[in-house]
C-alpha cells in the first residue's frame, strides 16, 4: 500500500527550514572549513567527549516531554552550523522556557557539552 505524505509544516516554518538546508548546503559545500573557524572533525567518531557525554546521559534525555532522540553533532546558531560539537536533543516540537517546569527544561550544556535542541515535529513510522 503506498501512501503520499503530505507536508504539514505551517509556511513559516517551512521556509525556516529551507533556510537551514540551504545553510548546511554551504557548509558541506565548503568542505565545512569555513575561513577563522579552524579544523574541526566532524563525524560521531571524532568527538570522544561529546559521544562519552552521549552515552551517560541519552536515557535520562529521553525522559524529558516531548524529547524524541539524542545524538552528537554540531551545534546550530540561527539556523547555521557554527562547527562547535554538541549535544543534540529532538523534540516533537519546542515549548517556550515559561510555559514549563523548573524540571522539564533541557540543560544548555552537560559537562561543558553544548545541548542543541531541534524541533522534528511528529515522528511516525512508515508502513512496511
Amino acid at each position: 500500500m503506498e501512501r503520499e505524505l503530505e507536508p504539514r509544516w505551517p509556511e513559516e516554518e517551512r521556509a525556516a527550514g529551507e533556510r537551514s538546508r540551504d545553510a548546511w548546503e554551504q557548509f558541506f559545500a565548503s568542505g565545512g572549513n569555513e575561513p577563522g573557524h579552524g579544523d574541526l572533525p566532524l563525524g560521531d567518531d571524532q568527538e570522544p567527549k561529546a559521544r562519552d557525554v552521549r552515552a551517560r546521559y541519552e536515557q535520562e534525555l529521553l525522559r524529558y516531554p516531548n524529547v524524541v532522540g539524542v545524538t552528537t553533532g554540531i551545534r546550530t546558531r540561527q539556523g547555521a552550523p557554527t562547527r562547535e560539537p554538541c549535544l543534540v536533543v529532538y523534540v516533537e516540537r519546542k515549548v517556550p522556557a515559561e510555559s514549563l517546569a523548573s524540571d522539564e527544561l533541557l540543560p544548555a550544556e552537560i559537562e561543558g557539552v553544548p545541548v542543541d535542541v531541534v524541533q522534528t515535529g511528529t515522528i511516525e513510522p512508515l508502513p512496511a
